[in-house]
């Protein structure tokens, strides 16, 4: 990313600046005067104010993680407001209250719905993010970040910035809520399942409990009994009661009817019988009066021995009736009749429950098998993203050019005294004068010369990825700690950057003012009644 000037407006202590960046050679000294404190001084006059402008711009971010309160300018105002504009077509504007962000490229308005919006595609315009910007633009103070204090996570996402992989390594993540998903969708048909199982389990069992008190009422029934029960419904046998009781009423009737029949018949052959025995003893005939009467007897007799002979008829009839339509079962065998009736049409229905449970069940199981099948997957996935998949694999075949450059870059700083080298889990070794050292136990410029080198090798690092390293890089403070030799070291790797990049140094350390003072552009930073303004030199 090349910056090419930027507009301060209300920002920290800055009324209005305007810096650009391209009117300066390849060093500048940022010179720092307080008016504001007696005697004068530099420290406060604003000399980071830049690179925090810069920073905020960019991300909406500051460097030192000020309030939202003490972003604005106290003593002014007007709005607060920083405008960037970089590789030469893209113009940023951000302003604070009320947030507004917009981007503009080519003179085309490329600005989003909303401020999250548009950052996410000015980040991926330009290809950078805070991390990058600040381990690749600003060293020294204010900057907390430091590769060799770093846990193995940091570092790995610090590599992971540098490398332009996050976009990669963002799958870890989906990958693992996809597990997760699958993981709980497997917990939760092994549950369903499981009850499925269960409700399949009560069904069988109270299936055979039937089977069972059915086989035991049937044990008590005839063969006969048993076979009438399965050949006719509780319908149909009660429709049969129903006709051999009517016919049992007709059967009683009719034998009442011809057992009245007999008596009257005899009867009338009694009278018959005495009237033809009383004749007259003159003329030895019956009276016409008695003639009369055994003639209407004689036609009794013979109408009710046609009615006898009828009711028998029908008697056969009926009790042949009654023999077709015979109930081998008792009131009690009927009772129990409707009960093994009524199991059997639970036993039915049951049936027909266990056959959609066990469908249900084996859906579950399915499901359930798919979900591990695919938790398994995921799995696979992760540790093919881990630490010992992907990410140790690239970080692997960039070890040797880190390496390379951090050790390039110590050779100035050190003299050659110090060397390190990381390992595949990004754990250094450092050796001073061939001997182990651990970078804990280094003083303060010790660690100040290593961490420089370290940072400026993953600066190279954008090289490996596409991504423009910046034209512009700030060393604030970067002097403090480190000795004369250090100082000379230091400046020899300034010669070195400023063969291809504008660096601006913040500096209090004099020998290294002595060195570079001479031909160093400077860009003085002067504050006077709580307003900084900012002029070439």
């Amino acid at each position: 990313m090349k910056l090419n000037r930027i507009k301060i407006e209300n920002f920290l202590s800055i009324e209005n600046a305007e810096i650009d960046f391209e009117n300066f050679s390849d060093l500048v000294r940022v010179v720092g005067i307080n008016e504001d404190t007696k005697p004068k001084s530099s420290n406060g006059a604003g000399k980071s104010t830049v690179i925090e402008a810069i920073a905020y711009g960019l991300f909406g971010k500051t460097i030192r993680k000020s309030t939202e309160k003490n972003l604005h300018n106290l003593h002014t105002k007007g709005t607060c407001k920083i405008t960037l504009v970089v590789n030469d077509n893209v113009v940023i504007e951000r302003v604070k209250k009320p947030p507004m962000l917009t981007v503009t490229v080519d003179g085309e308005k490329c600005t989003k719905d909303s401020i999250q919006e548009t950052q996410k595609y000015l980040e991926s315009f330009l290809n950078t993010n805070q991390s990058v910007f600040l381990a690749s633009i600003v060293f020294g103070q204010g900057n907390s970040t430091n590769f060799l204090t770093a846990t193995p996570d940091e570092k790995r996402t610090i590599i992971e910035n540098f490398l332009n992989v996050s976009e990669l390594f963002k799958h870890r993540n989906s990958i693992k809520a996809l597990k997760s998903l699958h993981n709980n969708n497997k917990k939760i048909c092994s549950t369903l399942a499981d009850e499925a199982s269960l409700k399949l389990n009560k069904l069988i069992k109270r299936r055979d409990s039937l089977i069972s008190m059915c086989k035991e009422a049937n044990s008590f029934l005839s063969s006969d009994k048993a076979k009438f029960i399965q050949t006719h419904t509780i319908s149909q046998i009660q429709e049969m009661e129903r006709t051999s009781h009517d016919l049992k009423v007709q059967l009683a009737s009719f034998e009442s009817s011809l057992s009245d029949s007999k008596v009257s018949l005899e009867k009338s052959k009694s009278r018959v019988d005495k009237l033809s025995e009383a004749k007259c003893e003159h003329c030895n005939k019956v009276s016409s009066a008695s003639y009369k009467i055994i003639q209407n007897e004689q036609k009794t007799i013979l109408e009710l021995q046609e009615h006898i002979t009828y009711i028998k008829s029908r008697i056969k009839d009926i009790k042949k009736e009654l023999e077709e339509k015979d109930i081998p079962i008792t009131l009690q065998d009927f009772e129990l009749i409707e009960k093994v009736k009524g199991f059997e049409s639970e036993i039915g229905i049951i049936n027909s429950d266990i056959e959609e449970q066990k469908s249900v069940c084996e859906a579950r199981i399915l499901e359930m098998n798919s979900s591990q099948k695919s938790y398994d997957l995921m799995r696979f996935w992760e540790t093919a993203f881990s630490e010992q998949g992907l990410v140790k694999y690239v970080i692997r075949n960039i070890l040797s050019f880190f390496n390379e450059r951090s050790n390039y870059y110590l050779s100035f700083l050190t003299k050659g005294n110090f060397t390190i080298q990381f390992d595949d889990s990004l754990q250094e070794a450092i050796t001073n004068k061939g001997k182990p050292a651990y970078f804990d136990t280094l003083s303060g410029g010790e660690k100040k010369k290593i961490s420089l080198a370290v940072m400026l090798a993953l600066n190279d690092l954008l090289l490996l990825t596409g991504k423009d390293r910046s034209n512009v890089v700030f060393f604030d403070e970067i002097a403090d700690s480190l000795d004369e030799e250090g100082i000379r070291g230091l400046y020899e790797l300034i010669q070195k950057i400023t063969q291809s990049k504008r660096l601006f140094i913040i500096s209090h350390n004099d020998y290294l003012t002595s060195l570079i003072e001479d031909w160093a552009d400077v860009l003085e930073v002067k504050k006077k009644s709580h307003i900084t303004t900012v002029r070439k030199v």
